[in-house]
């Protein structure tokens, strides 16, 4: 995957962890600041907690990117967790609901869209096809040939560490598109003849 997008084991980690928890009480996988998701007063719904992090993802995280566009992102994203404890549930059922089990989905959607917005801020390069716009479009393989490890510390922003990348058989390589990209080809094609 791109390195703008990884989001490595500690995000698996934690909704591991968290789907362990599904049989102690389903409940407690909400956070919904004490109270139940079914119980009146909850606000927020969740098709249009999704929608708004869709959106914000396709405009802060896509495949150009801006330090700007980003930051809206990172914000949009802290303000939809905030809002997500206010979740509110329109099925009552106490049995097979399936509308609870997509809410704990939308909150680990939201746990891993911050931890990728995060770490694409945090990469002041371009590399695969994510690029940056702002003054950062070469790849910077001194600083960021790494994995990027979003840790969560309670309801705060990931903190964004890095972890060796091994390297096994395909080398790192400048990613072109249309014309350069054909220009690539052809140079490596002429490359293998000559060899």
């Amino acid at each position: 995957g791109s390195a703008g997008s990884v989001v490595e084991s500690s995000a698996a980690e934690l909704i591991v962890e968290k789907s362990a928890a599904v049989s102690v009480k389903a409940g407690a996988l909400l956070p919904t600041a004490g109270r139940s998701p079914l119980e009146p007063g909850a606000t927020e719904r969740m098709a249009v907690l999704r929608t708004e992090m869709a959106q914000s993802m396709e405009d802060g995280c896509g495949i150009y990117r801006l330090g700007t566009t980003m930051q809206a992102t990172c914000n949009k994203i802290d303000e939809l967790r905030e809002r997500y404890k206010n979740l509110k549930l329109e099925d009552k059922s106490k049995v097979y609901n399936t509308e609870w089990l997509l809410g704990i989905e939308l909150g680990y959607l939201l746990e891993v869209a911050q931890s990728m917005v995060y770490s694409a801020i945090n990469r002041k390069e371009s590399r695969g096809s994510h690029q940056r716009l702002d003054g950062f479009e070469e790849r910077d393989d001194v600083n960021f040939l790494k994995h990027s490890l979003a840790w969560y510390a309670g309801d705060d922003a990931p903190r964004i560490t890095y972890g060796d990348v091994k390297i096994t058989k395909s080398q790192p390589a400048v990613r072109a598109y249309g014309a350069l990209g054909e220009q690539a080809e052809k140079a490596e094609k002429n490359r293998e003849q000559g060899a």
